[in-house]
């Protein structure tokens, strides 16, 4: 099946190919092994310049997604299991919400890693200010008009930071654009989640304050879960699991 390609209008117009390429990939339409069409081919579906795909293609496949066969042409990689250096950064740029099954496991299961042991940790390392500080959020939250994606994303970034893990911060932190994008799905697709999701968050901050490590830790989990859940409702593939 021919691969179909909408006409670009990004002022940027590399890094519009690379998000559109990279979208391509990380939803699962593209797959690994599967042959891109010609640069020429890409450059009239897109709308942009050869030069721009070209600059596109040679990025991507530095960064792990693409590999160029001379006389052959460029094909998708496995970035899944042959990273390289740059294949993070770029995949936790990527703000959409179009992501293939295995990957969207791989960044949950990442995160209920990350955020259970930063409960844990928490409950010996948060600083007071940080406590009053997921307090307030967790206030703003209930007002109206609220900015659910930011508040909570800011809530569940301060939780990492109280681990006292600087590594676990910076990890976070880099999937924002994804995070946030995921959050804002959740709650458009189940907006009733809000109240008892700022029980639970608050159940999880009273752990903390407690020094609760397993309640915390276990909360944290069951928040996360959740989340999965009613995300896993939007995709095709959660369809075809049924």
């Amino acid at each position: 099946m021919k691969m179909a390609f909408d006409r670009t209008k990004a002022a940027s117009l590399t890094e519009s190919v690379v998000q559109t390429l990279l979208g391509k990939i990380l939803s699962g339409d593209l797959r690994a092994g599967d042959w891109l069409p010609t640069e020429r081919e890409l450059a009239e579906q897109l709308g942009v310049s050869r030069s721009s795909v070209h600059l596109a293609v040679l990025e991507l496949a530095g960064k792990g997604f693409l590999e160029t066969v001379p006389r052959r042409g460029t094909v998708v990689c496995d970035y899944r299991k042959h990273p390289t250096p740059d294949s993070l950064p770029l995949l936790m740029s990527y703000g959409a919400v179009e992501l293939e099954q295995a990957l969207f496991s791989d960044m949950m299961e990442t995160r209920l890693l990350l955020e259970t042991e930063s409960a844990r940790l928490a409950c010996d390392n948060i600083y007071e200010n940080t406590f009053r500080e997921m307090q307030q959020l967790l206030e703003d939250l209930q007002q109206p008009q609220a900015d659910v994606a930011g508040i909570l994303y800011g809530f569940h970034y301060r939780l990492v930071q109280a681990s006292g893990n600087s590594i676990y911060s910076m990890i976070f932190r880099g999937f924002e654009p994804v995070l946030r994008s995921l959050i804002t799905l959740h709650y458009r697709v189940q907006a009733d989640d809000l109240p008892e999701s700022v029980r639970h968050h608050q159940a999880l901050l009273d752990a903390i304050g407690s020094k609760d490590r397993d309640s915390a830790a276990r909360i944290a989990r069951e928040i996360i879960l959740h989340g999965i859940s009613a995300i896993e409702t939007q995709y095709d593939w959660a369809e075809e699991k049924q």
